[in-house]
């Protein structure tokens, strides 16, 4: 199973941020890394596991009810590849076949698995390249396992549930470590995760610097990119006119 690296290339969106704070006068600094953080928040979102698909505002991401779909999608996933028979048919498969399971002349299984290793390895042989979705196979195409053996391996997988998410967390949460909306302890939990963020100064600008890498952020496409940046474009315009109509009502300036 691949993971993929992702360091999004935002200098154009970045240098569009920069700008707008020296418009309205506020501290760079904190400007780029507030909405760096909302800008990386807005993305993980888009990641699954999502209970629904995410839209409008700049939704959570890592939530329970997340977690809960995760976990429930895997069961369903490896549901497609394995078929648990009761504790007796399974131990006369085992006796009987070394390959394909039969009941008469016709074939109702591709085999018995049986250690986690085999099921792991015929798991990602399932994997679709495209996207890493899991296939879709017809009762005879099926392994058998013990149900034992089914829930062993299901708690392993379940434990990465989230990886690409947490990826994205961990770079925010370096960056600002208060940031709401995050679900902390799920992402303790997944100490596979790899996720990076910095403020640093580069040519004389600030830039909020995040990388991730992680199985699942393929799903982070270009078009997803472009529709986050441009969403948060336009709020970024919309809270600095708020904020700046607000300073002007304080100092009682007349404002349009």
């Amino acid at each position: 199973m691949s993971s993929k690296y992702v360091q999004l290339d935002d200098s154009v969106f970045q240098h569009k941020i920069r700008k707008l704070a020296r418009k309205w006068k506020v501290s760079e600094k904190e400007f780029v890394k507030d909405q760096g953080v909302l800008f990386q928040k807005t993305l993980g979102a888009y990641v699954p596991p999502y209970q629904t698909f995410p839209s409008g505002g700049t939704p959570s991401f890592g939530r329970k009810a997340d977690e809960i779909a995760g976990k429930t999608a895997i069961k369903h996933d490896l549901n497609k590849l394995f078929f648990i028979p009761n504790a007796g048919a399974f131990e006369w498969a085992k006796r009987t076949f070394t390959g394909l399971i039969y009941k008469g002349t016709k074939v109702i299984g591709a085999g018995a698995i049986n250690s986690i290793g085999e099921m792991r390895k015929f798991h990602n042989a399932n994997r679709k390249p495209s996207n890493g979705r899991t296939r879709s196979l017809k009762g005879f195409q099926q392994m058998w396992v013990s149900q034992d053996m089914f829930d062993i391996y299901k708690i392993m997988v379940q434990r990465d549930v989230g990886i690409a998410k947490a990826s994205i967390a961990k770079g925010i949460l370096r960056v600002n470590p208060a940031t709401r909306g995050i679900n902390k302890a799920w992402i303790k939990q997944i100490p596979k995760a790899t996720g990076t963020g910095r403020m640093a100064k580069l040519n004389g600008s600030w830039n909020a610097i995040f990388s991730a890498k992680a199985y699942g952020l393929q799903h982070v496409s270009l078009g997803t990119i472009n529709y986050v940046k441009a969403g948060r474009m336009n709020k970024m315009k919309t809270a600095l006119r708020h904020r700046f109509k607000k300073a002007a009502r304080e100092s009682e300036f007349i404002v349009q």
